[in-house]
C-alpha cells in the first residue's frame, strides 16, 4: 500500500496502537508555565506527569499544529513516493485542521501525481483516535488511500462520544460555563454530561447530581445507542483516573456485549480545559446526540 496514515496526538492513542500499525502522529503542543512541550499522549510518564501540574494548577494553555510542520512533514512522504492521509482534531475545536488543509493545497500543486486526505474527524481524544484506528484496519484490510477517505467520511459522524469531568471549574475557567452556574452547581455536585456534535463541537447534554450517576448515565446512553457492540472496540479516555474509567467499562459491559475495551489519557490540549479525573468513551453509534438519561440519574434541579 503506497501511503502513509497519520494523526496527531490529540487522537490520544496509546503505544500499542501506533506501534502495531507504525501509525504517524504529529504532536501538538501544551504550554505550561511559559514553556512549550510537545503532546505525547502514548508516554505515561509524560501524561501522569502533566495531570500532576494540572492538579497543582499551573498555568497552561494549549498550541495547534502549524501548516509548515504539516507542509514539511507531508512533503517528506510525497517526494518518496507515498499519498497520505491525515485524520486530524475537530474544526470545531481548533485551527489545526484548517492548516492540514492548506499545505494540502500547496503540495497537490508541487506533486500533481500525490494526493494528501486530509479528513476533519470533527471529534476530540480518542474520538478521532477512532478514526484513526479504523484507517489503519481498513489498510490491513487492503483499501486504496482513496477508499480508506471515502470511508472515514462516511463513518465520522456516527463516531459518538460521551464526556463528564469531576469538577466544573476547568470548564468555568474556559469560560465554557457561567460563574453563576459554577457556583451553583458546584454547591449541588453537578456534574455535566456532554459530546461533541455533528459540527464537532463539545456541548453539553445534560446534567446529573454526583459522580456516580454520571457513569450510570453515560453507560446507560451509550448502550442503548451502540451499533453491533459485539463487533466494537471502544475507547476511554481518562483524566489520570483509570480506576474510574473501569468502571465505566464494568457498566457499559453489564448492559451490552463489547468486544474489547481500550483505555488511555485524555490528551493535553482537551484536557487542559476539562480538568483532571474527566472521563469520556467513544465507538460507533446511531446519534452522537444522547438519546436517554436514566430516571435515578435525572433528578436535579436546572443548574
Amino acid at each position: 500500500m503506497n501511503y502513509k496514515i497519520y494523526t496527531d496526538s490529540s487522537s490520544g492513542l496509546p503505544s500499542s496502537i501506533i506501534d502495531r500499525f507504525e501509525l504517524n502522529v504529529i504532536p501538538l503542543s501544551v504550554i505550561i508555565a511559559g514553556e512549550i512541550t510537545e503532546v505525547k499522549c502514548h508516554d505515561e510518564v509524560f501524561m501522569q506527569d502533566f495531570y500532576r501540574r494540572l492538579r497543582n494548577k499551573n498555568d497552561m494553555s494549549t498550541s495547534c499544529i502549524n501548516e509548515e510542520t504539516f507542509y514539511q512533514t507531508f512533503k517528506k512522504e510525497l517526494e518518496s513516493g507515498y499519498d497520505v492521509i491525515y485524520i486530524g482534531l475537530s474544526s470545531g475545536l481548533s485551527q489545526t485542521i484548517q492548516n492540514a488543509v492548506n499545505s494540502s493545497t500547496r503540495l497537490e500543486k508541487e506533486f500533481p501525481n500525490r494526493k494528501v486526505y486530509v479528513v476533519d474527524s470533527l471529534n476530540a481524544c480518542l474520538g478521532e483516535g477512532l478514526l484513526a484506528y479504523t484507517a489503519c484496519l481498513k489498510k490491513e484490510e487492503g483499501l486504496s488511500a482513496k477508499e480508506v477517505y471515502d470511508y472515514l467520511l462516511t463513518v465520522r459522524l456516527s463516531a459518538n462520544s460521551l464526556f463528564t469531568v469531576k469538577t466544573l471549574s476547568y470548564l468555568a475557567k474556559g469560560g465554557r460555563i457561567s460563574k453563576l452556574n459554577y457556583a451553583l452547581g458546584t454547591v449541588v455536585d453537578v456534574k455535566p454530561i456532554m459530546y461533541v456534535n455533528e459540527r464537532g463541537k463539545l456541548v453539553s447534554s445534560s446534567k446529573v447530581i454526583g459522580r456516580k450517576r454520571s457513569l450510570i448515565a453515560i453507560a446507560d446512553n451509550f448502550a442503548k445507542t451502540m451499533i453491533t457492540p459485539e463487533t466494537q472496540t471502544i475507547f476511554i479516555g481518562h483524566g489520570d483516573c483509570l480506576e474510574d474509567a473501569k468502571t465505566l467499562a464494568t457498566l457499559i459491559s453489564q448492559r451490552v456485549p463489547v468486544k474489547e475495551f481500550i483505555f488511555n489519557y485524555i490528551d493535553p490540549i482537551i484536557g487542559v480545559h476539562s480538568g483532571p479525573d474527566t472521563l469520556a468513551v467513544f465507538g460507533y453509534g446511531l446519534s452522537r446526540e444522547p438519546q436517554v438519561i436514566t430516571a435515578d440519574s435525572s433528578k436535579l434541579a436546572k443548574a
